[in-house]
């Protein structure tokens, strides 16, 4: 057999291993330690996955167990509530307000958080309940939280974004900047979306009580916490003062430092958020170190090399090109979880649309959004099963009802990036090229 026979057969191996709910590092690790015994033998199998730790080691990693703990600690004390209550105060009284307070509450929270599942349940547990009181449709309420939560790993700090800028020695300072403007455009589909739907069907989205002028400005001042750390942490790294992972640690500690003063922080609340954080970053890690192993397997079948012969063989534009990426990520993101998705892909597409001049940072704000897009689409859309674990008695196929919309809204948006890459690389490029 070929290697590069090998490398397809083992490949699909890797993905059958996940639709069967492998868990995306084992699938990685087992398809690679196979595919390399197979070309290599067993003493090379054993010494690809006994180094792959440490050549999955990086210094830049360290800045995710730091941006999870931070989220921990702000999700653990209430900082949610907060954020929810003062969209709703701004935009509460017109028809479609709490979930549009939903997705500015989500927006919001994903400047802290870097986690999309952890934005969906920690915002998500507060609105649903509102929404639910007020006679929303379950299907409008789900599927803001749903949509929304997918902002947490665009907006900075984001974690898929450190792993892409490791994993493709990219600054992870201008991946942060480059994911500014498309959020901002992003939430802003999604408000567009859901005033569409409170227009076409009034009845699904009822207003809001009114609230006066005092109780508004006292649930915006509330949210100074967010605000504070948002502004002290990415605006340290464009103001030079620290590297993305110092600011990491600062945001930690200062995330810790507001919950105590506002008498949030307890042993307990402590404990549970460092064991959390702990939890979560170990299976990243264990993740990052599967991509290890199989990128290894890779390289050995030439896959990579022989996809980008191919791509140069067949002349197809690289606009086509970029379609058919983009097609595989929609298919793969209704079948793999999203970081799997990532790790499995990017050393094949990476190089190949960077050959073909596409930018690398503009690529990378691209896969998130697809990434993001795989995370509220059927059967495996992880921010689907959150909303369950979040309102049990919601039915899945009202969830999966109401995040269709939201799909028109994703489409918009990678439109207009494609259209208009200097929307996410205007901001990089007047920060770092001063």
């Amino acid at each position: 057999m070929t290697p590069l026979f090998v490398g397809i057969v083992f490949s699909a191996l890797m993905l059958t291993l996940m639709l069967l709910r492998v868990p995306v590092a084992i699938a990685m690790i087992l398809s690679a330690a196979g595919g390399i015994v197979t070309l290599q033998g067993w003493q090379a199998a054993m010494f690809q996955n006994g180094a792959a730790p440490f050549a999955a080691t990086d210094y830049g990693l360290s800045v995710i167990p730091l941006f999870i703990l931070m989220a921990e600690f702000t999700s653990r004390t209430g900082l949610s509530r907060e954020l929810f209550a003062a969209a709703a105060a701004l935009v509460g009284r017109r028809r479609g307000g709490l979930a549009i307070a939903t997705l500015l509450g989500c927006a919001g929270f994903a400047t802290i958080s870097g986690s999309s599942m952890a934005t969906a349940a920690t915002v998500g547990g507060v609105a649903l309940k509102e929404m639910e009181a007020l006679r929303y449709r379950p299907a409008l309420a789900a599927g803001a939280v749903a949509a929304g939560g997918t902002l947490g790993i665009l907006i900075p700090p984001s974690v898929v974004l450190v792993i892409y800028g490791v994993m493709t020695e990219q600054s992870i300072g201008r991946l942060f900047a480059a994911g500014i403007l498309p959020g901002i455009l992003l939430t802003a589909l999604f408000a567009f979306t859901v005033a569409v739907w409170a227009t076409l069907r009034p009845q699904d989205a009822p207003r809001s009580p009114a609230i006066g002028a005092r109780a508004t400005l006292a649930a915006l001042v509330a949210v100074w916490p967010v605000a504070f750390l948002f502004v002290f942490v990415i605006g340290g790294i464009y103001a030079g003062l620290f590297t993305a992972t110092e600011a990491a640690g600062v945001g930690a500690f200062g995330a810790l430092v507001i919950a105590w003063l506002l008498g949030r922080m307890s042993l307990a609340v402590l404990l549970e958020s460092v064991k959390a954080a702990t939890v979560t970053s170990s299976m990243v890690f264990l993740i990052v170190i599967g991509s290890s192993v199989f990128s290894t397997f890779l390289s050995v079948t030439g896959i990579t090399q022989a996809l980008q012969r191919a791509v140069e063989a067949s002349d197809l534009a690289p606009i086509a090109v970029l379609g058919i990426v983009l097609l595989v990520y929609v298919v793969l993101g209704c079948l793999i979880e999203s970081l799997g998705m990532i790790l499995l892909t990017v050393p094949i597409f990476f190089p190949l649309l960077t050959q073909l001049g596409y930018d690398p940072i503009w690529f990378g704000i691209i896969l998130v959004l697809m990434v993001e897009l795989g995370m509220i689409t059927p059967p495996v859309g992880m921010n689907l099963f959150v909303v369950r674990v979040v309102a049990p008695s919601l039915p899945m196929a009202q969830v999966i009802a109401g995040v269709m919309p939201f799909l028109a809204a994703f489409a918009a948006c990678i439109a207009l990036l494609v259209a208009f890459p200097q929307i996410a690389l205007w901001l990089p490029d007047a920060l770092y090229n001063r």
